[in-house]
């Protein structure tokens, strides 16, 4: 009796083996994707509430209109818009703020709405 393996059992372990070891590799890029968004998440979170409460610290007068800026060296990469918005209630204003990394049409992009009221 012959010992060892066909020509075919070895090709169907390589295709095997093959097979596993892309898949490994396409969760370990999914992984590092989803560890990069969950980064950008949380420290546009943090920047939004930073910039919301300054708008509350300056009390500053509300008007309609648009601004954009950055969040300054230490946060190099992030831009915001904003947006103020009348609303239908007299003294009440649609604050939209957009947060985005990565510059033009880059996928990570998020943004918080919240209304504020003129002083």
């Amino acid at each position: 009796m012959d010992r060892g393996f066909t020509l075919m059992e070895v090709l169907v372990a390589m295709v095997i083996l093959s097979i596993t070891f892309v898949t490994l590799l396409n969760a370990e890029n999914q992984g590092v994707d989803m560890a990069q968004r969950a980064r950008f998440i949380t420290t546009a979170t943090l920047l939004a509430q930073e910039r919301m409460g300054n708008l509350a610290v300056k009390r500053e007068p509300v008007v309609a209109g648009d601004a954009r800026g950055d969040f300054g060296e230490e946060y190099e990469g992030y831009t915001y818009v904003e947006r103020r918005e009348a609303t239908p209630l007299p003294g009440y204003f649609k604050y939209t703020l957009t947060i985005n990394w990565g510059g033009e049409g880059s996928s990570f992009e998020t943004q918080f709405i919240t209304f504020l009221s003129e002083i």
